[in-house]
């Protein structure tokens, strides 16, 4: 099984490039990267922070792991997103 930090930030990683492409769809704007770097670097700190503060250990599977991690991703990125406005 991977390591449980590694799973929590690559499943963080995903989820937040899921609300980039949500956030870029509702927009006409051209891709930009510094936006897509932010957004990864706050899911990896976000899914870093869950890992540290939770006893992730006692999660059951891999599958409910990078559940947590999406989860993570998507609402850190969101949250970020919704505070630059």
């Amino acid at each position: 099984m991977a390591d449980v930090p590694i799973l929590l930030v690559v499943a963080a990683i995903v989820g937040a490039s899921l609300n980039i492409v949500r956030g870029w769809n509702a927009t006409p704007e051209p891709w930009n990267l510094s936006k897509i770097i932010g957004g990864l670097i706050a899911a990896v700190l976000g899914s870093l922070a869950v890992v540290s503060q939770i006893d992730v250990s006692a999660i059951g599977g891999p599958v409910a792991l990078f559940i947590l991690g999406l989860i993570t991703g998507f609402t850190t990125d969101f949250t970020v997103s919704k505070l630059k406005k």
